[in-house]
């Protein structure tokens, strides 16, 4: 937060409450540098692995997934074997497509041939359902690390799931730059494009900072207060453009790994 617009609130709001802010604002950052600097850490010697689909990646593609796409993955980790159906070129379709050429899962032939083409049937093996029950834990690790934010505060749940919202999408923004910063386009203009792909990712990542912040500003002065319900405002539209725009990425990354696979 810029030095004016402190000199701002500091004119505007009381001693103790200006004093929260600035602690609220102290903790936001260094939680966000903590998660940043982890993210790195967990990017190093990527290259050393020859595995083209390891744990770190399936962490990071349960990580793009929407919470109802999430909640299939863990419900058929809970019970390997059992069959789910997606259609083809989905999100959970990229990902299982993914799992199968490491052995963590088996398309299963359908007897529907109305379906062929359209739908995909997919179940996890054994080691296939542990990495993935073992993923969504460590998410949900991070997840509680972030929300960890705003525990001190009543709030309605109305403000609680905007929480929830920014945290789920600062670890889906951190995912989709690691998926496409391992990408290895064979020609220039896939270079180009994975450039501007890695460009536009850590745009959209400073949106999402920039809206949790506008949560906790809207928390120090007050979630109903004018100020706080602007603040509340700005940070809903954000997050809304922030999954719109990951969420046509992903699909981009779809499209292309999809291209790349497809027989010639």
């Amino acid at each position: 937060m810029t030095s004016v617009v402190l000199s701002t609130y500091a004119r505007k709001m009381d001693k103790p409450r200006f004093d929260l802010l600035l602690w609220l604002l102290d903790r936001f950052a260094k939680v966000m540098r903590h998660l940043w600097y982890k993210r790195r850490r967990l990017h190093l010697n990527e290259d050393s692995n020859l595995a083209p689909f390891d744990a770190r990646q399936l962490r990071f593609w349960l990580a793009t997934l929407s919470p109802g796409d999430l909640s299939v993955n863990e419900s058929a980790a809970a019970h390997p074997g059992s069959l789910m159906i997606t259609s083809i070129g989905s999100p959970n379709d990229a990902l299982w497509s993914q799992m199968e050429r490491a052995g963590w899962a088996q398309q299963i032939a359908g007897d529907d041939p109305t379906i062929a083409g359209v739908a995909g049937t997919y179940a996890f093996t054994e080691l296939g359902a542990q990495a993935v029950t073992k993923a969504i834990a460590e998410l949900a690790s991070w997840n509680a690390e972030i929300l960890a934010l705003f525990k001190d505060f009543e709030s309605p749940e109305h403000v609680r799931q905007l929480c929830r919202v920014f945290s789920r999408l600062t670890l889906r923004t951190a995912a989709q730059l690691a998926i496409t910063k391992k990408e290895t386009p064979a020609t220039d203009e896939g270079r180009a494009r994975q450039h501007d792909c890695i460009l536009a990712l850590d745009e959209i990542s400073k949106g999402v900072r920039m809206a949790g912040q506008y949560i906790m500003e809207a928390l120090a002065v007050g979630h109903d207060s004018e100020v706080g319900r602007d603040r509340l405002e700005r940070s809903t539209a954000g997050l809304r453009y922030a999954e719109k725009c990951l969420t046509e990425w992903a699909a981009e990354i779809r499209t292309k790994q999809s291209d790349s696979s497809a027989p010639s």
